[in-house]
């Protein structure tokens, strides 16, 4: 390619990677491949920077949250829906106002990301801003999926810790009066490695139900269940519990929802489908 983009690098899918180390080496060798007349564009707040951008013979642009990245947000707003506004900068340059109409911080960071490759692309920067306000979000990010008896439904694909952290963070900023989470954690694997990561970023909750971890490619290990996962949340002093079946959770959810909570499902699996049944 000739520009290329890494938005963030942690650790995941650790029953392939050896560890942190051995991902930073797979994005170095992905940044590798950009070609030298070419940019790679980069999340600045990207632990151990260097790692993935030395001996590079590409260009390297920075971006984030920090005024230290070559593009970079100040003054960033949200309005009733999360959604945000900020002054966009390119390293000393004023470069104006974006409006976003997407929600959370996570995605003022990847709207940078962005206006980086088209502005290298050449098209017009009001042009850029404009499709960005245009640009109302993907399936399964924040998806709104409606609204029945007074209770939000929003579906969210976020199945590793800082997903997790990034769209519970975008909730907070958009209105409810409690925040009632269906998580269906994806593998054994990464539910065992990241545990005490997930623990601590489904906290936050009002109230977390835990469904059965989805398999995927994947068989059980006898290492990890989603009953042990619902137990430590609990234990933070979070209203956490574990239902085995959908149809549980659907009925659960019927009976103790209340006007104006926002109840969000999340997970890689299938877990959407409650959502769905509970707008019908």
């Amino acid at each position: 390619p000739k520009y290329s983009i890494i938005t963030s690098v942690e650790a995941e899918h650790l029953d392939f990677f050896k560890d942190i180390d051995d991902i930073r080496r797979s994005f170095h060798e992905f940044a590798g491949n950009t070609a030298h007349d070419g940019v790679l564009i980069i999340n600045g707040q990207i632990a151990a920077l260097d790692q993935i951008t030395n001996n590079l013979s590409c260009s390297v642009t920075t971006y984030g949250l920090c005024e230290n990245d070559d593009f970079y947000a100040k003054n960033i707003t949200y309005n009733d829906h999360a959604c945000g506004t900020y002054t966009l900068m390119h390293k000393t340059e004023d470069l104006g106002t974006v409006s976003l109409s997407v929600p959370g911080r996570h995605n003022v960071s990847n709207s940078l990301a962005a206006i980086a490759l088209c502005l290298n692309l050449g098209l017009p920067l009001d042009v850029i801003k404009k499709g960005l306000l245009q640009f109302g979000g993907t399936k399964r990010r924040f998806e709104y999926k409606g609204t029945k008896n007074g209770i939000t439904v929003i579906d969210d694909y976020a199945h590793h810790p800082t997903e997790i952290r990034a769209t519970l963070t975008a909730a907070q900023k958009y209105p409810h009066k409690r925040l009632v989470l269906v998580f269906q954690p994806h593998t054994y694997s990464r539910t065992y490695a990241l545990f005490d990561e997930f623990v601590d970023a489904l906290k936050v909750c009002d109230h977390v139900i835990v469904a059965d971890i989805y398999a995927a490619r994947e068989k059980d290990t006898g290492l990890v269940s989603a009953k042990q996962l619902a137990e430590k949340i609990a234990e933070t002093g979070t209203d956490a519990f574990y239902l085995p079946s959908f149809d549980d959770i659907e009925n659960y959810l019927l009976k103790n929802c209340k006007k104006n909570d926002l109840l969000i499902t999340m997970g890689a699996g299938n877990v959407y489908s409650i959502g769905n049944d509970l707008i019908k």
